[in-house]
């Protein structure tokens, strides 16, 4: 049952690898201005690289024999994980002082991810085709000093979540055609499988970047801190025909049940971007570009009231 458990692996590491979640913290760069000010906007976040790592997972089976183990197994590893993704947000932003403003998010995100698990001499890849999901976020933004050439040091902090489902492959083939095939393999004469993969993922993210508006436009650039928790559970069900003694089994069920957890590989990294208004302290274009931990760009529009 060995490969069973690699089938575990890549299920669960390419629905965590679905949406890692990063946060863009311009759009706008300021903060409102005032008690009660407040604006709307919407963004597109596409990530087009971030390395994750695998932290921890379980995978247990019944047919009807159950038996559990850890993921992975020993002398196996998980290696080059990637993944690309892409985001739609809006944005409401609401000040609360001056200096002070609290945001949400609402919108949806997909991925698309791949990575190789390496184990006794061969190697399996796996690719995830994820589906748009609901996501959402929360956050704040404050402005902690503002010198006398309007030089700003901004802080913002924010948390995403999202759930995602998806289809995954392993070398081309779906993972419940892999798991009949193992079955199969394994001493069963016939095999019905389907599959339910759901990843949880919730980021926690700070800030700090200096700010100056010049003109129409309202350049930044700074330092972040992310990390990432993400909580991954697939249910494989099915049938399975199986020879028992002179007996055969017809229709017994099978069920398979994959627990994981994976983190961020990089937690620091540097962005950069500026607020563009096209009409003046009321509407903006933002662009912003991130990099180390990730490989991101973020196009925006905001609108201020």
């Amino acid at each position: 049952m060995k490969k069973m458990i690699l089938v575990g692996i890549v299920i669960s590491f390419m629905s965590f690898a679905t949406v890692s979640l990063a946060g863009t913290v311009g759009n706008i760069a300021e903060t409102q201005g005032g008690l009660g000010k407040f604006s709307l906007g919407i963004e597109y976040d596409g990530v087009f690289d971030r390395d994750l790592d695998f932290d921890s997972g379980s995978h247990s089976i019944n047919i009807p024999v159950s038996e559990s183990e850890p993921i992975p197994d020993p002398g196996e590893s998980i290696k080059d994980a990637e993944f690309e993704s892409n985001r739609i947000f809006a944005k409401g932003t609401l000040g609360l002082h001056p200096n002070f403003d609290i945001f949400v998010k609402l919108g949806a995100a997909d991925a698309d991810t791949e990575f190789k698990t390496v184990g006794a001499g061969a190697s399996e890849k796996t690719e995830f085709d994820g589906d748009w999901d609901f996501a959402w976020g929360i956050g704040a933004k404050a402005k902690l000093y503002e010198s006398s050439s309007g030089i700003r040091i901004m802080a913002d902090a924010q948390y995403l979540w999202c759930e995602v489902d998806g289809d995954v492959d392993i070398d081309g083939k779906d993972l419940a055609e892999n798991y009949k095939e193992e079955l199969l393999y394994e001493g069963a004469t016939s095999a019905t499988i389907s599959y339910d993969a759901e990843a949880e993922i919730q980021e926690w993210q700070v800030a700090l970047y200096v700010n100056k508006t010049i003109g129409m436009f309202s350049p930044y650039a700074g330092v972040k801190y992310s990390d990432i928790d993400a909580e991954f559970d697939a249910d494989i069900d099915g049938r399975i025909t199986v020879p028992v003694g002179a007996a055969i089994i017809i229709g017994s069920p099978y069920s398979a049940k994959i627990e994981t957890n994976f983190e961020a590989d990089d937690n620091f990294g540097v962005f950069l971007g500026t607020d563009i208004y096209v009409i003046p302290d009321i509407l903006s274009f933002n662009i912003e570009g991130r990099f180390v931990d990730e490989t991101a760009l973020t196009l925006g529009l905001n609108w201020k009231f």
